[in-house]
């Protein structure tokens, strides 16, 4: 029997959630990275409007890597929506993580949530955003590349929804 991931069942009502953020992508957004507020400000207003919208949700496991004050706080004022891992997420990540052992980091003490992020985006059919490397086979975009799972940088989420700045 071949491996599967299980995605979310139709509802009466689809949900509005259309791409699942990463921590990186999240906290790009710090004066000291590439998308610094105080720069692309606008870029982070259009990104507030689809959270407040829950176009862009995250998961909890996404959450417990974003440790700084400031960025957790937006996140509640905005009122990010947090999905939290349920069956058919845990199912996915254990088939995730068994295709794609090289996903793990033996040696970061810290749980990484990236199997998560993408186990999510499986079950709600949505893309994923990240900043991480879309050549290295370690990382998120090379991931859902195998599971057909869109997967956008910040600057190509402006372009696929056509923001001008």
């Amino acid at each position: 029997m071949v491996d599967t991931y299980l995605p979310e069942q139709m509802a009466f009502h689809p949900l509005p959630y259309r791409y699942i953020m990463d921590s990186c992508s999240i906290l790009s957004q710090k004066p000291d990275e590439p998308h610094r507020r105080g720069v692309y400000h606008t870029l982070w207003q259009k990104i507030e409007e689809y959270i407040e919208a829950k176009i862009i949700v995250i998961c909890s496991e996404i959450k417990a890597e974003v440790e700084d004050k400031d960025i957790n706080l937006w996140l509640q004022k905005c009122g990010c929506e947090i999905i939290v891992a349920d069956e058919i997420v845990q199912n996915n990540v254990a088939i995730i993580v068994n295709q794609h052992p090289q996903l793990l980091d033996f040696t970061n003490a810290k749980s990484s949530g990236d199997a998560f992020l993408i186990a999510t985006a499986m079950k709600y059919q949505i893309a994923v955003i990240t900043e991480e490397n879309k050549l290295s086979h370690k990382k998120i975009p090379k991931i859902c590349q195998a599971y057909n799972i869109p997967c956008y940088n910040l600057t190509e989420l402006a372009e696929k929804e056509k923001w001008k700045f």
